[in-house]
């Protein structure tokens, strides 16, 4: 099946997403708040309606989970398409809704932003974490939020909608399994992918979400580089403020 037949596809099965989506929220609300310890902040900053790009950092497999568990509306995830090319991944990703997001640019980047933006400008909430694959490969760095991919700037412009930036913040991480690196290699464009991935898990952790940035004043402006750049590390400012706590006021 074509990449177009798959998104109309995906358009059809909506509210079905929308069911697994709200029983699996059901299903881990309880493991999220007795296990893992998951609390929130500023969830009022989430509209109500209305189209909007939550931004978030990205170290652990139970990020979107943490997500979920805390936002009341439905969230269209995006993830890196690599994971859709795992065998059996794909059927998988796309039960809650998740669609692929190429982390490489080109082409199929801009397809998979362009579906993005229709998700937007149809009024729904789009989850984006543009670390990529990076906080996953270097997790003992000591800055915990890697540099941000840029598309998402790009697409909050496009839709002219709100970006809200959230800081998943640990109280307390544990490892887990290490996936070795030739099952890691195939599927990752990355200079560490050879040595494998450590997967980290969560004993607490607080969802902490910042006000909404309205992007109008940069309507007008030219579309550079220079801008995109500036938007992009002005919102990974705010998340990293928000991760530290010293954005008490969200």
């Amino acid at each position: 099946m074509s990449r177009a037949r798959r998104r109309e596809a995906g358009a059809v099965m909506k509210p079905f997403n929308m069911v697994v989506y709200e029983a699996a929220r059901t299903l881990t609300c309880p493991v999220l708040s007795l296990v893992h310890r998951v609390h929130a902040r500023g969830v009022s900053n989430i509209p109500e309606d209305g189209g909007a790009i939550i931004v978030a950092n990205h170290r652990c497999y139970l990020d979107p989970f943490v997500l979920a568990h805390c936002v009341p509306r439905f969230i269209n995830f995006a993830a890196g398409s690599h994971l859709f090319e795992v065998p059996g991944a794909a059927a998988l990703l796309r039960l809650p809704g998740f669609f692929p997001l190429n982390i490489y640019g080109g082409a199929d980047s801009d397809r998979d932003l362009e579906y993005a933006k229709g998700l937007l400008s149809d009024g729904e909430l789009v989850g984006i974490f543009p670390e990529g694959i990076e906080s996953f490969m270097n997790i003992y760095r000591d800055s915990r939020i890697s540099s941000f991919k840029t598309g998402f700037v790009v697409l909050a412009l496009d839709g002219r909608v709100p970006i809200i930036p959230v800081a998943i913040a640990p109280g307390l991480e544990k490892e887990m399994i290490k996936i070795p690196g030739p099952l890691v290699k195939p599927f990752v464009r990355h200079p560490g992918a050879g040595e494998g991935v450590q997967l980290i898990t969560y004993r607490h952790v607080e969802c902490r979400v910042g006000r909404p940035v309205d992007l109008s004043p940069y309507y007008g402006e030219t579309r550079s580089k220079d801008l995109i750049d500036r938007i992009s590390n002005d919102i990974r400012r705010r998340v990293i403020r928000l991760y530290d706590g010293e954005d008490e006021d969200e």
